[in-house]
């Protein structure tokens, strides 16, 4: 390891400031060729053993910077193109203040009711609504069959029904019985 240390110290000592200026006639600020020539010195670390002798390892290290120098070019002319789609997207709108109130406190209240679960209910109620999960997936990851996970997904959302109504919200039975998704 001491030897690779001192390899790339020795690398980095005698080739920065001509990778540097490389760089720097490639790109638009003085930060940017900074910020990219660490890349390509980060490069030659992670590939120190294929870094060939002097003097090619100059022309390897070119190399590199010029696939960075590439690749931040194009990332930068996606951005530039990107812009102006952004500004004709109509931004989202936030919905009004009363119905974050009322997703906030039923959230809350399912929760609650979900803790009041056995902990295989509440991983089996995650699993299909809130991981959105197939039923055949979910039995691969219990270790039971898509039947089984029919079964216990219809009770599961029963006894949620039956804590929640137990802690004083109202739970329309057939409400929550269509909520179980036909296939998660």
């Amino acid at each position: 390891m001491d030897d690779a240390r001192a390899r790339f110290s020795s690398l980095f000592d005698e080739h920065y400031r001509s990778v540097f200026a490389f760089v720097l006639r490639r790109v638009d600020t003085t930060q940017t060729a900074h910020d990219l020539t660490e890349d390509v010195f980060l490069v030659a670390w992670r590939k120190l053993e294929d870094v060939p002798a002097e003097p090619e390892s100059l022309y390897w290290l070119y190399g590199v910077a010029r696939r960075i120098v590439a690749n931040h070019s194009r990332k930068t002319a996606n951005r530039t193109r990107l812009a102006p789609r952004l500004v004709t997207v109509a931004p989202l709108s936030a919905p009004p203040p009363e119905d974050v109130v009322v997703r906030n406190d039923e959230a809350r209240s399912v929760i609650e009711g979900l803790g009041e679960l056995r902990d295989t209910d509440q991983e089996l109620l995650r699993l299909a609504y809130w991981d959105d999960l197939p039923r055949r997936v979910i039995g691969e990851l219990l270790g039971i069959s898509e039947s089984a996970v029919s079964v216990r997904l219809h009770r599961a959302v029963r006894r949620l029904g039956k804590a929640l109504r137990h802690s004083g919200h109202f739970v329309d039975e057939g409400t929550l019985q269509r909520t179980v998704p036909e296939e998660c």
